[in-house]
């Protein structure tokens, strides 16, 4: 799999004191450590502890090669079948971390003992080392076991791996493994302590601190150049929507069978294929609005009977041509901060029609009409933050992508009534210069 890294900056803060104090917002465990330092300290750890170990990001995502693993396991990983029950097993290993903030041991899909280690530095999540591929016999019962959930066995009696290579690992018992692992996580406290305070002394330097100033004005002047394109506004918008979408699926995974999981991801599958078709980031109505029914489709999977929709639009509007992936944010807040946060659930309705030279396209829920002011306040503090669900801003930036491709008089209107739910009313010219949009590509058709 293509190990993948998360591209942030480190910016520095400093206090009235001088002293340069560390942002981690956003600040990834590779940031921290460096990959071949990483990798070195991952691999000093199995040295000490006998155990094999893997490094993931954030999401779960593996970030260093593997030591120590066992001749099973690596034949487990490769294999085409079965490489996925081991990539969950790692996610859920690293997101019980993260929600205990402590060590959580379970057993993998194949029936060997794990344990995830949070790399938590001043309250923010990094990423996480995962180890373990030990036998173990004497477990307590309510040790959380993946091979029940997660149908392992059977894909290694498909896959043709030898299952008597589980038993070359080593064997511990409980107690044991449970010393080794405080010891490893103790290990790496204490050295991710260590790297941290180096990386301040380093940034307090005052040659380091004018660079890194120097490096941070560079970087304002680009933003605002950049901010005057629409191509960076709509990144913003759809990538995330594929991530929240993609999350929805996963969750499906663990509580629903098999066959709705396929449905979900295929639907999900033609929204991507979608995307990429978009010619010169225009297309016609009947994709925005085929793609805003698949969303809404993987959205009635997940709620059920509490959400129903409904598209309105007549024939001769399929063919209008719109600005590619305008809506998707609008109807993800429909449901979102819309529909779900009704008890009962509610309806969303998105209807298309002609008003004199405009296409006027409104977007409406029966949710509990809660305005922009209450849902910052409520989904603030994790706006910024790598858990966003990025909805609010998304919002913000496809209406500053309307403004700019066709004026302030096109800004999307939105009415919330408080008990009845909300309207967002999106506005564009019948007749527009294709040319201007497609000089600004969107993220998602590239």
């Amino acid at each position: 799999m293509e190990k993948m890294y998360l591209q942030s900056r480190v910016e520095p803060s400093i206090d009235e004191g001088g002293d340069v104090e560390i942002n981690l917002k956003d600040f990834d465990i590779v940031h921290l450590f460096g990959k071949e330092k990483l990798e070195a300290i991952q691999e000093r750890i199995s040295k000490v502890t006998g155990l094999a170990f893997v490094t993931v990001d954030f999401k779960g995502q593996p970030v260093t090669e593997s030591t120590y693993f066992t001749e099973f396991c690596d034949c487990v990983r490769k294999n085409k079948l079965t490489e996925q029950g081991c990539w969950s097993s790692d996610a859920y290993g690293a997101v019980q971390a993260t929600i205990t903030k402590k060590p959580s041991i379970y057993f993998c899909p194949c029936g060997l003992l794990e344990v995830a280690i949070p790399l938590i530095v001043r309250g923010h999540y990094l990423g996480g080392f995962i180890g373990g591929q030990v036998w173990c016999e004497d477990a307590p019962a309510n040790v959380v076991r993946l091979e029940n959930i997660l149908g392992q066995p059977d894909l290694l009696k498909e896959s043709g791996i030898d299952i008597e290579l589980r038993k070359k690992a080593s064997k511990h018992t409980y107690e044991q493994f449970c010393n080794i692992a405080d010891l490893a996580a103790m290990i790496i406290n204490q050295m991710t302590e260590t790297e941290l305070t180096k990386l301040e002394r380093t940034h307090s330097d005052n040659g380091k601190v004018e660079e890194l100033e120097r490096e941070i004005q560079n970087l304002k002047y680009q933003i605002r150049q950049k901010d005057t394109q629409i191509s960076n506004i709509s990144h913003i918008n759809n990538g995330r929507f594929v991530l929240n979408t993609l999350t929805s699926i996963a969750n499906l995974s663990v509580i629903e069978n098999a066959t709705e999981t396929n449905e979900a991801l295929m639907v999900c599958i033609e929204y991507i294929q979608s995307m990429m078709k978009a010619k010169n980031n225009v297309w016609p109505l009947m994709e925005e609005l085929d793609n805003a029914e698949r969303y809404l489709k993987i959205q009635k999977m997940r709620y059920e009977d509490r959400l129903n929709y409904s598209i309105e639009v007549s024939e001769k509007l399929r063919m209008q041509h719109i600005p590619a992936n305008t809506l998707q944010p609008f109807v993800q807040q429909a449901v979102e901060h819309g529909v779900a946060l009704k008890e009962e659930g509610g309806a969303v309705r998105i209807s298309v029609q002609y008003v004199d030279d405009d296409v006027v396209i409104f977007v409406e829920d029966e949710g509990p009409g809660i305005n922009n002011d209450k849902l910052e306040k409520f989904f603030g503090h994790f706006d910024e933050g790598i858990y966003s669900d990025g909805i609010l801003q998304s919002v913000e930036a496809a209406s500053k992508r309307m403004r700019l491709l066709f004026g302030k008089q096109y800004d999307v209107v939105t009415e919330v009534v408080e008990n009845r739910g909300r309207r967002a009313c999106i506005r564009y010219p019948r007749y527009f210069d294709e040319g201007v949009v497609a000089d600004v590509p969107d993220s998602n058709s590239r």
